[in-house]
């Protein structure tokens, strides 16, 4: 009903509105089970849908990168903003790019012994 002029304002009109109402039958015992059994597990994570509005390219970009990664794209992005996110935290302090890359030119590669 999108309109007041839709909604049963008299009792008979309420009637002929309940009596034009028809209901699906209730699921088997098999369909409630498979419907059940499709359900997350009781305390599982909560996911919500967020709509993500992406140019082209980077769309293109990020299922190259997922399937490099052998993952959903959702999940690489997911994951992508959870490190955006470890990065961003109060108790972290990232370095530029210059700084790691200093450091990793000081390091002396690990010796394998026999």
């Amino acid at each position: 009903m999108s309109h007041d002029d839709d909604v049963p304002r008299t009792p008979e009109q309420v009637t002929a509105f309940m009596n034009g109402l028809s209901f699906d039958a209730p699921p088997t015992p098999q369909d409630e089970q498979a419907l059940l059994s499709s359900l997350p597990p009781a305390g599982s994570a909560v996911m919500v849908v967020r709509s993500l509005r992406l140019p082209a390219e980077l769309d293109q970009a990020v299922a190259a990168a997922a399937k490099a990664a052998e993952v959903p794209k959702t999940t690489w992005i997911r994951q992508a903003i959870e490190m955006a996110l470890a990065v961003q935290a109060d108790d972290d302090e990232p370095i530029s790019r210059a700084e790691a890359l200093r450091a990793l030119t000081m390091l002396r590669p690990a010796r394998h012994v026999a």
